[in-house]
């Protein structure tokens, strides 16, 4: 294998491992606005039933 093509694999492997990162961080980010979505809905379902009392 030529220097070139070391370079070349280097770069193109350095691409896709920075692409993985990026879709990972914004599973992370969907991930973390799913729960706090979550906790909100849960803690306005369970208080409904506390204003009403």
């Amino acid at each position: 294998m030529s220097k070139q093509k070391k370079v070349r694999l280097l770069k193109f492997l350095s691409v896709v491992v920075s692409g993985i990162n990026v879709v990972i961080s914004l599973l992370i980010m969907l991930n973390k606005y799913q729960i706090r979505k979550d906790k909100k809905q849960i803690a306005d379902e369970s208080h409904a039933p506390l204003d009403e009392n």
